[in-house]
């Protein structure tokens, strides 16, 4: 079967203004645009408007950026499917792996970079050490902007066989880009796995939205989520306080919020 996802081969266009889009729907993208329309509006001579545009921004951005907000937002999408360790993870014919976890060896870097989210290939290593799975499928390829020589879903995939997974066990699938091109992917490439259940390896903020993606598609997936973010620890003043970390979390999950949005809207879920 051929791969065709029903939104696969987007001109380069069309991914670019998504990710333009999806930067001002960030609080940092919402704040920017806002406290602009103030400057917009004084400038103008609406000074009181413009005054409360401003201070809407900043009092927006401050509590976007708390780690109390944070913890609130990323930590609600996350709970929905919480990560076991391998040993407790229930067994499947194979493990499905989304890309987005290693960045390509662009220069100066001497090789590939692991991402954040790089959790989901040691996890997917481990899932198979332990026997939970008898194969392991990478997905991931490069989109239009990024000029790694090698599709993420290959890179991956030496990782694994570094980490104790044969290359025989490996199936590398790295044409698609987004997480709906990876289900469709998948789908196509069902039949030729011999398999009959599958365990979703991702980032347990992308959970919510994979597994539905996939599951509409008709892929018969258990999720395996890793790469947790956000821990249980005390309440203190810190919490209140602004900070990038907390600020890139709470876009984290709003970026999520929208995508699982944009997805329904599509009928990709």
């Amino acid at each position: 079967m051929t791969f065709a996802p029903r939104w696969a081969n987007l001109p380069a266009i069309l991914l670019h203004l998504t990710k333009i889009a999806a930067v001002f729907a960030t609080p940092l993208g919402v704040g920017l645009v806002v406290a602009l329309l103030g400057l917009l509006l004084a400038w103008r001579g609406w000074r009181r408007l413009g005054h409360s545009c401003i201070l809407v921004a900043l009092l927006g951005l401050w509590a976007a950026a708390m780690p109390l907000t944070a913890r609130l937002a990323l930590g609600a999408l996350e709970a929905a499917y919480p990560a076991l360790p391998p040993g407790q993870s229930p067994a499947a014919d194979v493990a499905i792996v989304l890309g987005g976890a290693v960045r390509g060896a662009l220069p100066p870097r001497p090789g590939p970079d692991l991402a954040e989210a790089s959790d989901r290939v040691l996890y997917a290593a481990e899932l198979f050490r332990a026997g939970k799975v008898a194969k392991v499928v990478v997905t991931g390829g490069n989109l239009p902007w990024e000029n790694a020589s090698r599709p993420e879903a290959e890179v991956i995939a030496s990782l694994l066989q570094s980490w104790g997974v044969p290359a025989s066990r490996i199936v590398s699938l790295g044409s698609s880009r987004t997480t709906a091109e990876n289900a469709a992917e998948v789908k196509a490439a069902w039949p030729s796995l011999g398999a009959s259940s599958a365990l979703l390896v991702t980032s347990a903020a992308h959970m919510p939205r994979a597994l539905a993606t996939f599951r509409s598609a008709g892929l018969p997936v258990t999720p395996a989520a890793t790469d947790v973010r956000i821990v249980r620890q005390p309440t203190n003043l810190l919490d209140v306080l602004p900070s990038a970390d907390a600020l890139l979390q709470t876009s984290d999950a709003a970026k999520e919020a929208i995508g699982y949005f944009v997805y329904w809207l599509r009928g990709d879920i």
